[in-house]
């Protein structure tokens, strides 16, 4: 029998099973969560001009437990109303001040106290009185704990497998204790209760001195002993082999995990909680019940009816997690003990990974061990902790919202046992395919909400901002998580008024901000920056788009089966087989809808092919995409044979896989494996390529065509398509940072829409066509932005077919109307800093003098940081936040007599900003496109006023601050930048508009790039341009066509190609275009300049950077930014997985032109920085040549500069087949800075 070396009085009582959770005392019965048809109210024109609030924005709500003032929450939930928010998510910290950990004043004030469970209800009342959804962190802290879970030895705390060992000689007696050189160590205290006492041989007798692992072992030579342990923990055996061999023993060993939350509750240590085992759930669910959800905290969340209980992602640490009856469940699940194979586990980690593996088996088998671990684990985190926690919560009328990652999880599956699946934009980096994961869980429930943190920038508190065509912002990240399928954003954060007492930098002005002024952003609210007020606009925008991603359901042409364990943790393996796609994919590219399929999906009931459509009442997907797998399960295998069977097309991409994932019976699984396959690629519903980039002619061939499908071959635009019986809704994402137009054939029936999601307005789209495959539709946007399009057949309220109108007039020709550039403004701030008291919130206003400010070169405006007495100014503005009106008064000729639409270019600005034409405010701005501004139907010839009202984050006074902490943090700029242009569009004359779609450019000395310039012709008749360029010294420039033809109510694209002698500063390009007509128009492009061919900070087209492998959270684009403290990491997370000769990675800079080159730079990453590469060159990207090799480079971060002949050439790139490792074989390689450069010797 299995021998425990201590149980304590804790488990002995509870480790039997778990007791249900009591119902809560004289509690109603409850009423169930919010449904899906109240969470996705219809598109009305009512409920698209104004969206109700469970299609809004949530703030996550800071607060230091339950040391709050009731009428102060009472006014920031008005707040959060007031600013357009939909509900709030509760969320606690602990408290500063001299008192904030005693004892007494956390039995008072801590989570979980009576004190607390009456902030509770107040909170509860008051949202339930704003109609505001409020939503709970399922404790004070994450992971999850509670005050009742004190004992180290409470079986309820999160346990751990831990390992001990000692190497032996062969054919010797073993007569002692187990060892108990446990790794990691047991906590102080903790019982331990013996898993498995084993003897292996190593196959290699010199294991004994390996310095790092594996130690490779016999698998056939493991000798189970636990059941010879006696009660002291002894065993007395003898050790096989002779004195040749040596053998190893291994005493495994449950144990208390030990991680603790503390100073959160009245109570200490508070023990994170079992994640594995409903003994977890239990904990959390009796607290509730017995503390926290009283008779009047019930009544109350009863009104609000939006509550969500949300966990947060699992931060469990790195240690290998278990639970009681994690080796039965095993069994159960996987069909074979897994004791005799524990070796494989050893110091594996908490993803079952071999990184710092110490044993392994000399068969190969422990991956396949490995991964069986792994599906336990992400089994046992679904069936005993997800389903009895969503059913607990849904008893009590409360949504479960979770992260379902972090650990060995498949994200996939995981996200279809909760009711709102949620994602973030920090650990995911943006990547819109990593929000694809979370978000099918919802779409396969037929539950419209996907979540999104957004937007926890790290050392930004107090200084994010909105958006902008220089720096995209939080909606960048917004846009993204919706590209990516998400439904609702929830804003980090606001935070309570003031963290506590004393003089800590929280509970000083201007306040509480979550983990201090050089933290996480945000710290929103009014406490906050003057930009506050801008969310307003910027929220009712976004409840508008999560309104219509909630319409119908969603829509795809393609699913892609995908098994990964571990989004965001170290088991993630987004690489090779696991990989997912790239958001500028060849799917992509051709305009094909996706979302990720794991083996659990395809287990489902809804896993049904009707009408050609796989999941018909929720994806609606056209065909499934296997590409690259190396194992997969045999039911998995069958299940496809099954949906071919059913006509479904199957595309398999390369190998089809040759192995089965787990270890049982593996001989007898690949064979049935590989029988079930080739049956399967006989059917004719299965279609094979050799890679990803053929899949969509293939597609395309078979029927399959994309929903939203562009002219030429762009991944600019990503789509989402949501389909309601009547209506295609489609969002448009352009995920560039520059802009696009193209024309884009979108699937439908019916007339097209735009949905203005800034100003609630529908409106009928008349520049469009229908051909067979759809309705082609012009698609313009700016960097970073999204618009809505609506195909419908509908006539109503809602939607209303255009009504007939004639042609305005247009003069044959034009007699002087054209662009007038604003340059003269009156600038007056009203300054925001530390009031009087500095205490929370006591903020300052005041008003500066104005002053006079006039366009420099190109028509810039200087920052507020420029406006100082040093240079000029009668007013300071360098260390100001605060809001600033710009002022400019300016005459229009009689030309601009007739004008009905014109546009106005507000150039850059920072942050949010409002526009007053003539007295008139003009409705809300989009900031990712602020030079397409509708100003004509205010302008009149003669003399004009416009008003730009400029309002900052609060960073710059902040940092002036005394007690702050944020004196080291670098300034912002902030103002309206300019320059500021009026373009007239639509008038009795014929017009022209001119635009850059790179408003700034790289261009490096000796380097080359080319500017895209956009002329529109706004006359119905054909008109002939030239194009003449300027430019300032160190810079030449040549028009691609100096005359080209525009077709009138048409665009033409042409391109100016720069080449550079600047290795510093920065300069300007004026594109002039003047029509046959007599039109005229300007572009403007601002040229930065460096001595380095491949930076590319300003995000263009040119220098690209591209790399055969990356971890999404380390792209390739980080070897290119300027930054050493940014980098690229190459795939890879377990040892032999880095670069060798047989397998290189690469990274290359696609120059754009061909140049001269004579060197190139590194910036390694120490240990793991590139040992042995090759530098080679290519003019077409096909045929390289070698022109350096380097051995042993340097693997500091300075820059290493590797020189050779000059030669010609567009493509550079480094050929690695080393890398300097902390371990042999290596995981991956790193590079912080690629450079290239014109001159043999690099940059000077």
């Amino acid at each position: 029998m299995r021998t425990a070396l201590a149980v304590s009085s804790i488990a002995a009582t509870l480790i039997g099973g778990v007791l249900a959770a009591g119902p809560p005392t004289q509690a109603a019965p409850p009423a169930p969560p919010a449904s899906a048809a109240e969470l996705a109210p219809a598109l009305t024109a009512e409920t698209f001009a104004d969206p109700p609030p469970q299609v809004r924005p949530k703030y996550r709500w800071w607060m230091p437990m339950a040391f709050t003032d009731d009428e102060q929450l009472a006014a920031e939930l008005a707040d959060i109303k007031a600013i357009g928010a939909g509900g709030a998510e509760v969320q606690t910290t602990t408290a500063t001040g001299p008192r904030a950990f005693d004892p007494g004043f956390l039995a008072e004030y801590g989570w979980g106290s009576p004190l607390w469970a009456r902030k509770v209800q107040t909170m509860a009342e008051r949202a339930d009185e704003l109609d505001l959804a409020l939503d709970f962190t399922i404790s004070p802290r994450w992971p999850a704990i509670v005050p009742t879970v004190t004992d180290v030895n409470d079986p309820r705390a999160a346990q751990q497998l831990v390992f001990a060992h000692a190497f032996l000689d062969g054919g010797t007696r073993y007569d002692g204790a187990l060892p108990d050189d446990f790794e990691p160590r047991p906590p102080a205290g903790a019982d331990r209760t013996l898993v498995a006492a084993l003897l292996a041989r190593c196959a290699d007798p010199a294991c004994d001195t390996q310095d790092t692992g594996p130690r490779l072992l016999d698998r056939g030579s493991v000798l189970d002993l636990t059941g010879s342990v006696g009660d002291d923990g002894t065993l007395r055996v003898d050790v096989p082999g002779d004195a040749g061999d040596t053998y190893v023993l291994i005493a495994f060993v449950q144990t208390a995990d030990g991680m603790a939350r503390n100073n959160f509750t009245t109570t200490k240590p508070n023990y994170v909680l079992d994640h594995l085992s409903e003994q977890g759930v239990q904990a959390t669910a009796e607290f509730y019940d017995s503390s926290i959800l009283t008779p009047a905290v019930r009544e109350a969340l009863e009104g609000v009816g939006r509550v969500d209980l949300f966990e947060d992602s699992l931060e469990l640490g790195d240690n290998q997690k278990w639970t009681w009856d994690f080796a039965g469940e095993w069994e159960r699940r996987r069909g074979y003990s897994p004791i005799s194979v524990l070796p494989a586990l050893a110091g594996a980690g908490s993803s079952g990974l071999t990184e710092a593996a110490f044993f392994d088996f000399a068969d190969g088998s422990g991956e396949r061990i490995r991964t069986d671990y792994r599906q336990t684990w992400n089994d046992l985190y679904i069936d005993a902790r997800l389903d009895p926690l969503r059913q607990w919560a849904n008893e009590r009328s409360m949504a479960l919202r979770s992260q379902p990652y972090g650990g060995p999880i498949d994200t996939s599956e995981a996200a279809t046992h909760v009711d709102v699946p949620e994602g973030e934009s920090l650990v995911f980096y943006d990547n819109i395919e990593a929000y694809r994961l979370v978000s099918v869980g919802a779409h396969l429930n037929g539950t419209p909400v996907v979540s999104s943190e957004c937007c926890a920038a790290r050392e930004s508190v107090w200084a994010s901002t909105a958006g902008g065509w220089r720096d995209p912002g939080n909606l960048r990240s917004v846009y993204r998580g919706y590209a990516g399928g998400v439904t609702q954003v929830i804003w980090h954060g606001y935070p309570y008024l003031t963290k506590g007492e004393g003089t800590d930098q929280q509970a000083v002005w201007p306040g509480m901000s979550y983990g201090g002024n050089t933290s996480f952003a945000e710290a929103w609210g009014a406490k906050g920056g003057p930009n506050w007020a801008g969310y307003r606009a910027i929220n009712d925008h976004l409840g508008r788009l999560q309104l219509v991603l909630r319409q119908g359901r969603p829509s795809f042409d393609v699913a892609l089966y995908l098994q990964d364990f571990g989004l965001r943790s170290p088991a993630t393996r987004l690489t090779g087989p696991d990989a997912l796609l790239e958001s500028d994919s060849a799917l992509a590219r051709h305009g094909y809808t996706y979302e990720y399929l794991s083996p659990a999906h395809l287990r489902l009931p809804s896993a049904r092919v009707a009408d050609g459509r796989l999941f018909p009442d929720a994806g609606g997907h056209r065909a499934i995409v296997v590409a690259n797998q190396t194992t997969m399960a045999v039911d998995t295998a069958r299940r496809l044979l099954d949906l071919a069977g059913d006509g479904l097309p199957v595309v398999v991409v390369g190998d089809l896989p040759a192995s089965t994932p787990g270890f049982h019976d593996a001989a007898a699984q690949d064979a049935e494996l590989g029988r079930v396959l080739a049956e399967l690629i006989e059917q004719p519903a299965v279609h094979r390529v050799a890679d990803l980039d053929a899949v969509p002619d293939l597609l395309a061939g078979l029927g399959v065509t994309p929903a939203a499908a562009p002219a030429a071959d762009s991944a600019d635009v990503l789509s989402v398509r949501r389909s309601d019986p009547d209506v295609d809704y489609y969002y448009l994402f352009n995920q560039r940072s520059w802009a696009t137009q193209q024309q884009v054939t979108l699937s439908g029936d019916g007339q097209p829409y735009e949905l203005d999601t800034w100003t609630g307005e529908i409106t009928p789209l008349t520049d469009y066509r229908r051909t067979a495959d759809g309705v082609v539709v012009d698609v313009a946007l700016e960097a970073a932005d999204a618009r809505v399009i609506a195909l419908t057949t509908r006539d109503d309220d809602t939607f209303r077919p255009p009504a007939g109108s004639g042609t305005d007039p247009v003069a044959a020709r034009n007699d002087g109307l054209g662009p007038v550039v604003l340059d003269d403004w009156t600038l007056q701030v009203e300054s925001w800093s530390r009031g009087e008291s500095g205490l929370p919130g006591d903020t300052g206003r005041a008003q500066l003098p104005a002053t006079a400010l006039t366009a420099g070169e190109h028509g810039a405006l200087p920052p507020w940081s420029a406006v100082t007495p040093a240079n000029g100014y009668d007013v300071d503005l360098g260390d100001v936040s605060g809001a600033g009106t710009y002022t400019s008064t300016f005459t229009l000729d009689d030309s601009w007599d007739g004008v009905r639409t014109a546009q106005l270019d507000l150039g850059a600005v920072v942050d949010t900003a409002t526009v007053t034409l003539n007295d008139t405010e003009l409705p809300p701005l989009d900031p990712q496109d602020l030079r397409h501004i509708e100003v004509g139907h205010l302008l009149r010839p003669g003399e004009n006023t416009m008003t730009v009202r400029v309002a900052s984050t609060l960073l710059n006074a902040v940092r002036a601050a005394p007690g702050t902490g944020a004196a080291g943090r670098a300034r912002m700029d902030y103002g309206l930048f300019g320059p500021v242009r009026l373009t007239p569009v639509d008038a009795p004359q014929p017009t022209l508009t001119v635009e850059a779609l790179e408003r700034e450019l790289p261009l490096a000395a000796g380097g080359v790039n080319r500017s895209r310039v956009r002329i529109a012709n706004h006359s119905p008749r054909p008109v002939v341009v030239s194009v003449d360029v300027t430019t300032d010294d160190g810079v030449d420039a040549a028009p691609e066509r100096r005359r080209l033809q525009v077709p009138g109510g048409a665009a033409a694209t042409t391109t100016v190609t720069l080449h550079g002698a600047n290795e510093t500063g920065s300069s300007g390009l004026v594109v002039d275009v003047a029509a046959s007509n007599g039109a005229r128009g300007q572009a403007h492009v601002v040229l930065r300049h460096s001595g380095n061919l491949a930076l590319n900070t300003t995000g263009s087209p040119y220098p690209r950077v591209w790399a055969s492998s990356y971890q999404y959270q380390r792209p390739p684009s980080f070897l290119t930014d300027g930054q050493t403290s940014t980098f690229w990491a190459s795939n890879g997370q377990t040892p032999g997985e880095a670069p060798t000769a047989e397998r290189p990675q690469v990274v290359a800079v696609d120059l754009g032109l061909p140049t001269a080159v004579g060197s190139v730079g590194t910036s390694g990453r120490g240990n793991w920085a590139p040992r042995t590469y090759d530098v080679q060159t290519s003019l077409d990207g096909e045929q390289w040549t070698t022109v350096a090799s380097v051995v042993d480079a340097p693997r500091s971060s300075d820059l290493n500069v590797t020189i050779f002949p000059a030669t010609r050439a567009r493509h550079v790139r480094l050929h690695i087949t080393q890398g300097w490792y902390p371990s042999q074989p290596g995981l991956n390689t790193q590079l912080a800075e690629f450079s290239v450069h014109a001159e043999s010797g690099g940059p000077r």
